[in-house]
């Protein structure tokens, strides 16, 4: 999806939020906190899940308590992350037993995660919601009824996958990867992605692409397998595709060697449009450097003050260092400008 495009479909689905749609409310919660077609904006993110949650949306209930609980720890926040999670608990449990295979996937998730007894903050505050739930039980407890709920997801995914569901094929491949384990339901995994992927569906596009980079789930790492992936999917918009692109092709864990400044540019220009300041740093010292364009020094004080006006402490370094540059004080100061990764 082109830039254009993907801000169209963002004003779409924000007029339909303004006028109390509830799911538009919550994919607008989901742009805002992943920062798809619109700025990343955290605060803004939260605002939308709750006008959702308080309609009984129980993603954006789920979503809201799990953004309470990555806030500063207080007594209210912690209240408030509970209180949502076991809302959404009740509504993923309620639709789940009416045979709702996203809302059972969920529940097999969360299951699966409390079943750890980590000590992880945002794990801790979704065991003490779905202890108010379910009551206390043990590992084993947890273990089947992640089992059992992934099982039924299973069940009615698989049948709307193999029509051609895309969205079906993702979950399917998700359940298979994150959570069966084995060489087996990996290679199942990976299979479902790919038909998701190759029909266009942007989250499975840029789950091929991490998989890919990583060598997660595939037989081994493959970097050029990966930038098609990853490439697809920043395409349409998706940011940590972008962010990925970016980095790589500018020389971040020197996965390309060596790196094509030119094509990490382009990505880095679409994440600062949404105000990324890393990105808006990182154009400065490309075009103060003339890494894979030609030297403008005009446009590097541009994009450096851009990032300095927005907070970001490297650029103010940076801006120095090419202002020292400039006014003849020290004539090696470019050489010490460096790429933010």
């Amino acid at each position: 999806m082109a830039l254009f495009e993907l801000m169209k479909r963002s004003e779409e689905i924000k007029f339909a939020a303004n006028q109390g749609d509830t799911q538009a409310q919550y994919d607008l919660g989901c742009m805002y906190e992943e920062g798809r077609g619109v700025k990343q904006d955290s605060a803004k993110a939260m605002q939308c899940y709750l006008k959702a949650a308080e309609r009984g949306h129980a993603k954006a209930q789920y979503d809201l308590g799990l953004m309470y609980s990555r806030l500063p720890p207080n007594k209210k926040n912690e209240e408030e992350a509970i209180k949502w999670i076991q809302l959404a608990m009740e509504g993923f449990h309620l639709a789940a037993e009416n045979g709702d295979a996203e809302a059972q996937c969920r529940l097999g998730e969360i299951y699966d995660m409390v079943k750890s007894e980590s000590q992880n903050k945002r794990i801790k505050t979704v065991s003490a919601a779905v202890a108010l739930v379910c009551g206390e039980k043990d590992t084993k407890w947890y273990e089947e009824e992640s089992a059992k709920w992934f099982q039924m997801a299973t069940e009615v995914f698989r049948q709307a996958a193999e029509q051609g569901d895309m969205k079906a094929q993702f979950e399917l491949g998700g359940i298979y990867c994150w959570f069966m384990g084995g060489r087996e339901n990996e290679e199942k995994g990976l299979q479902w992605f790919q038909k998701a992927a190759e029909q266009g569906l942007v989250d499975a596009q840029h789950e091929l692409g991490y998989m890919y980079s990583t060598g997660w789930c595939v037989a081994d790492q493959d970097i050029i397998e990966a930038l098609k992936w990853y490439t697809r999917a920043a395409e349409q918009g998706h940011l940590l595709a972008q962010t990925f692109l970016a980095k790589t092709y500018a020389g971040c864990d020197r996965l390309i060697e060596p790196p094509h400044y030119a094509e990490a540019l382009k990505w880095y220009l679409k994440i600062a449009e949404l105000g990324d300041t890393s990105a808006q740093h990182n154009i400065g010292v490309i075009h103060a450097k003339g890494q894979g364009v030609a030297q403008n020094l005009t446009e590097a004080q541009k994009w450096l003050r851009k990032a300095v006006e927005q907070g970001n402490e490297n650029a103010k370094k940076s801006l120095q260092l090419l202002g020292a540059f400039l006014n003849q004080q020290d004539e090696k100061a470019l050489e010490q400008l460096e790429l933010i990764f």
